[in-house]
């Protein structure tokens, strides 16, 4: 994914997605789909993009980003990506031994039973509670690198149109359903479905941007 060329131009927004190492399935933990989403509201405000959807799912995070300064896509997504990962590494360095330490399970035992039906099987083929050895480096790419918690790059497509963004709209909020990690999309609790839905509710994991 590193080699795609990324494209910034002017009013397009951003469908990007990114994977955790080894696909592994980080975010079955609320913990660790709490810690990513405080680091996108975080650089949200910092870099000052709109987040105009998401979906966090297993061991991937797909977001529509419209940036609104000169700052790249690519810089966004290697802040989130980089501090996310730090403070992942900080939570799992406490030897978690069980979801429940972990915040507790995203879904439900029975769900994950049904996702084993879909895609999703590819990443809970050996499901365990994660530890800091799951992403541990094999050949490092700097000095001082122990542990990869992301795959390298990301991939990214540009939204140019009104139909093209209501289309990734569409694909990323009904990802948990076509998993069977829930019934319907709506109840899936880390995606942006919600606040579509709802406008702003409070008990909402983050708030989105509206055009």
């Amino acid at each position: 994914m590193s080699k795609l060329i990324k494209f910034d131009i002017a009013g397009h927004a951003h469908f990007v997605t990114t994977k955790v190492n080894r696909f592994i399935p980080l975010f079955l933990a609320h913990d660790f789909c709490r810690i990513l989403l405080a680091n996108v509201d975080y650089y949200r405000r910092k870099h000052g993009f709109k987040l105009l959807g998401y979906v966090i799912i297993l061991d991937h995070f797909h977001a529509l980003i419209f940036p609104q300064n000169d700052i790249s896509i690519s810089r966004i997504l290697k802040d989130i990506k980089r501090y996310t990962a730090k403070q992942i590494r900080e939570r799992l360095i406490e030897c978690p031994t069980s979801w429940d330490s972990l915040g507790g399970l995203v879904v439900s035992p029975k769900q994950l039973e049904l996702a084993y039906q879909t895609p999703a099987r590819h990443c809970l083929q050996n499901l365990h509670v994660p530890i800091l050895e799951d992403f541990q480096v094999i050949q490092s790419r700097t000095k001082d690198q122990k542990h990869q918690f992301w795959q390298q790059g990301f991939y990214d497509f540009n939204v140019y149109s009104e139909s093209k963004l209501h289309e990734k709209l569409n694909y990323m909020h009904n990802n948990p359903a076509n998993w069977n990690l829930v019934d319907d999309s709506g109840s899936y609790f880390y995606s942006s479905y919600q606040n579509y839905l709802d406008n702003g509710n409070e008990e909402l994991p983050i708030e989105i941007d509206w055009l």
